[in-house]
């Protein structure tokens, strides 16, 4: 019979792996652990509970640190406090000194309208200065007409997968070629979201906003005209202000509606000053050249001294 092998005691099997798990996770330098070991022999490295302290009194102190900064920065201070106040009373005192303002000049609009009136009645020339006023944009004007809205496009319509583009927007050029189409189409009035628009207005584009007679604009863009609504709804319709529109909403979105309305109100014009101002003929006053007291129709002459 073959001799049986005396069984070996167990060995741990990581005891074989040492050298690979040196090779393949090395420890720190010799030079360091040394070190190390020196200055624990020498009681100069701190303890475990040294470190816990240490760390401990540290976290303490930047949370108190912490947590006065943020009491600091939420405590109003009183010199900002109260110069806001003091900024707030003088915007109001500066509101109602426009309000009071506003008030006063409608009034004396409405004294110097009365004074023209007794005077033009006087003289005779009601009907010109009406007619003016009608032109300049003076007065209130009611009457039927057409109502455009023109509204911003709801989402980008040329947006690449994944890209980030902005919906288009009603331009100023956009109101302008919609406004002359109109006075082309025989409009007598015109105004923008209430602003009355006379031969001194002009519609502008400022960074993003549209401005008429440097007043901002917002969407959605009324934009009303009094004239004959057949002739204005065939224009918007079938002519080119119409073909335009059509343009502007299968390209980029932009819509707009037309309604004919039996009536609309238009108000006066908000900026209108006169930048030259001279009496009519038939309104100035008629000055009698003084008559010669011997009854000669001679001009007096004087003769040169010699």
């Amino acid at each position: 019979m073959r001799p049986r092998r005396q069984a070996e005691p167990d060995r741990d099997p990581a005891a074989s792996m040492a050298l690979l798990e040196e090779v393949l996770d090395p420890p720190v330098g010799p030079g360091y652990s040394s070190a190390a070991q020196d200055r624990r022999a020498q009681g100069l490295a701190p303890s475990s509970g040294t470190r816990t302290w240490l760390m401990f009194v540290t976290a303490v102190g930047l949370g108190l640190l912490f947590t006065v900064t943020a009491a600091t920065l939420r405590t109003p201070d009183p010199a900002e406090a109260a110069g806001r106040e003091q900024l707030i009373a003088r915007i109001d005192a500066a509101e109602a000194l426009g309000d009071e303002r506003s008030e006063q000049a409608a009034s004396l609009r409405a004294e110097i309208r009365g004074i023209e009136q007794q005077a033009l009645q006087t003289t005779g020339s009601g009907s010109r200065l009406a007619d003016a006023e009608l032109r300049a944009g003076g007065v209130a004007v009611q009457g039927p007409g057409v109502e455009v809205t023109l509204r911003d496009a709801e989402r980008a319509t040329d947006a690449a997968p994944g890209e980030d583009s902005q919906p288009e927007r009603v331009t100023s050029r956009d109101l302008q070629l919609l406004v002359n189409g109109l006075w082309g189409a025989g409009a007598e009035v015109v105004d923008i979201n209430g602003h009355r628009l006379t031969s001194t207005s002009a519609i502008r584009f400022a960074g993003q906003a549209i401005i008429v007679d440097f007043r901002g604009l917002t969407p959605p863009y009324v934009v009303q005209a009094i004239g004959d609504p057949q002739a204005l709804q065939a224009e918007l319709s079938t002519g080119m202000t119409g073909a335009y529109l059509l343009e502007l909403e299968r390209q980029f979105g932009l819509r707009s509606e037309v309604e004919v309305r039996d009536q609309l109100v238009v108000g006066p014009g908000a900026r209108l000053t006169t930048r030259v101002g001279r009496i009519p003929t038939e309104l100035a006053p008629q000055t009698p050249e003084p008559a010669d007291p011997s009854g000669s129709t001679s001009t007096p002459t004087r003769e040169e001294p010699r």
